[in-house]
C-alpha cells in the first residue's frame, strides 16, 4: 500500500513540474517582441500560443468544419497505410510547416490520396523536390532574411485572386516578409488563388484525380500574430471558401514542422515522442522519479515479525477430550483412572515431583509449589485414593473428580 501511494505521489509531482514548465514557457513567450527574433520561434504548433504558433488557426479550423481536427503525429505514409479511412474520399489534411521533407513513400501516399477525391493542404515556407515532380509544379524561393530579423521590423501581406473579392483585397501584418512563388506549373490543372506582396502567385490548387492538392508559400499567414491583427482571420477564411463545408475528417500534421531534413524512412515510436518539447521532459521527470523511488524504496526491508499466539493450556485440552471420548462408552473406572494417570503426569512433568507416594509431605508440597490452598491439594489427593480402592464409579463421583482437576488445571503455578 505504501508503494502505491509513493508511485501516485510520484506521478502527481512530475505533472506539477510539467505544469510549472509550461507555465515557465507561457510567460517567456509575452515577452517574445523585446527579445531577438530567431528560427527557434516559429513552431508552428497548433498547441503554441506564442507569435509564430498556430493555436488560433486551428481553433478556427475546429469552428469552421465543427469537428476537432484529428492531431497527427507519425509520417503521412505510414497514417495512410493504417487509416483505411484516408482512402476514403472527402477527408482534409493540414500541414502548416517550415521546410517540408518527405520520402519517396510520403509522397505516393499523398498523390494516392488526393487522386481518391480528398484535399491536401500545405501552408509552407518551401516545399519538397520530390512533392513538386510528383504534382509537375516547381517553386522559387527568396534568401531566408528571416533568421536574424527583429520582431516586427518588416511586414507579411497576402492576397487573394478571387472574383468575389475587391481587386485589391490585401491582409497585411507586422512580421516576417516571405517572398517564395510558384515559378511554373501545368495550366490545365493548376489555378491560382492567392499572390504575395511582389503580386507573384503564392497560393495555387493542382487538381490531381478526383482531388486537389491546395499549396500556400506563406504560413506566416496562419500563426497567432498575423490571424489576431486588424481583420486577418478573414484571411483563413477566404481560404477556407475553397474546401467543402462538410468533410468526413479533419486531419491536423504535427509531424513534419519538427523535421531539418529528409529522413530516409519513418520514425519509431520513441523518436516520434522524443521530437516534442513538453513530452521528451515529461519522460525525463518520469524516469528520474522512478529512479528516485529505486533508490529509497527498494532498499531490503526487514520482513514483520508475526505475532506471537497465545499459549493453551493443553493438559486441560487433553482431559476435555478424554472426557468425553470414554463419557461415550460409559465406563466411569476406566475413565476415572486414565484422568488420574494424566493428573499425576502434568505434577511430574510441570512440578517435577515424584509421585510414587501420594502422603501428606506430597501434599504440602504440591500444595506450595502450585499455589493451592492445602485443602483443596488434599481434597483432590483424597478423591485418587478414593477412586483407586473403588469397584466402581458413580456419574456423580466422577463429575466432582473432575471439577476438582479442572479447577487445579486452570489455575496453575
Amino acid at each position: 500500500m505504501r508503494a502505491v501511494i509513493i508511485i501516485i505521489i510520484s506521478i502527481i509531482t512530475a505533472a506539477l513540474l510539467f505544469l510549472l514548465v509550461l507555465a515557465a514557457s507561457v510567460n517567456n513567450n509575452a515577452a517574445v517582441e523585446e527579445a531577438r527574433f530567431t528560427r527557434r520561434n516559429i513552431s508552428y504548433s497548433s498547441r503554441d500560443k506564442a507569435p509564430y504558433g498556430a493555436f488560433v488557426a486551428h481553433r478556427l479550423l475546429q469552428d469552421q468544419f465543427n469537428t476537432r481536427p484529428k492531431t497527427i503525429t507519425r509520417s503521412f505514409a505510414s497514417t495512410y497505410r493504417k487509416n483505411a479511412v484516408m482512402k476514403d474520399y472527402n477527408n482534409l489534411y493540414f500541414i502548416v510547416a517550415g521546410k517540408l521533407y518527405v520520402t519517396a513513400e510520403d509522397v505516393n501516399a499523398m498523390y494516392n490520396y488526393v487522386s481518391n477525391g480528398n484535399r491536401l493542404y500545405l501552408v509552407l515556407e518551401e516545399t519538397d523536390s520530390l512533392l513538386e515532380a510528383t504534382f509537375n509544379f516547381q517553386t522559387k524561393y527568396m534568401a531566408d532574411s528571416a533568421v536574424t530579423l527583429q520582431f516586427g521590423a518588416g511586414e507579411n501581406s497576402q492576397s487573394f485572386s478571387n472574383p468575389h473579392l475587391a481587386p485589391d483585397t490585401l491582409f497585411s501584418a507586422k512580421g516576417i516578409p516571405m517572398n517564395n512563388a510558384l515559378a511554373l506549373a501545368d495550366s490545365a490543372v493548376t489555378t491560382i488563388l492567392g499572390t504575395n506582396a511582389s503580386h507573384k502567385p503564392n497560393f495555387f490548387r493542382i487538381n490531381a484525380g478526383n482531388g486537389q492538392l491546395y499549396v500556400l508559400l506563406n504560413p506566416m499567414t496562419w500563426t497567432n500574430n498575423f490571424l489576431l491583427e486588424k481583420d486577418n482571420i478573414k484571411a483563413l477564411e477566404t481560404q477556407m471558401a475553397y474546401l467543402p463545408q462538410f468533410p468526413k475528417n479533419v486531419y491536423w500534421d504535427e509531424f513534419y514542422k519538427q523535421l531539418r531534413g529528409r529522413q530516409d524512412g519513418d520514425f519509431s515510436n520513441w523518436q516520434v515522442l522524443m521530437r516534442h518539447p513538453s513530452l521528451r521532459w515529461a519522460l525525463w521527470l518520469t524516469v528520474l522519479l522512478l529512479l528516485l523511488y529505486v533508490l529509497f524504496e527498494g532498499k531490503r526491508r526487514q520482513r514483520l515479525i508475526p505475532p506471537k499466539p497465545v499459549l493453551h493450556n493443553s493438559s486441560l485440552d487433553f482431559a476435555e477430550t478424554l472426557g468425553r471420548l470414554y463419557y461415550l462408552h460409559h465406563n466411569n473406572k476406566n475413565l476415572a483412572q486414565k484422568m488420574i494417570q494424566h493428573l499425576l503426569e502434568h505434577i511430574r512433568t510441570h512440578y517435577f515431583m515424584n509421585t510414587g507416594q501420594l502422603n501428606a509431605e506430597f501434599i504440602s508440597n504440591l500444595s506450595r509449589k502450585s499455589g493451592r490452598p492445602p485443602e483443596v491439594v488434599n481434597n483432590m489427593i483424597s478423591q485418587v485414593h478414593a477412586i483407586r480402592m473403588a469397584d466402581t464409579v458413580s456419574d456423580e463421583d466422577l463429575q466432582y473428580f473432575y471439577d476438582s482437576i479442572y479447577q487445579f488445571y486452570i489455575k496453575p503455578n
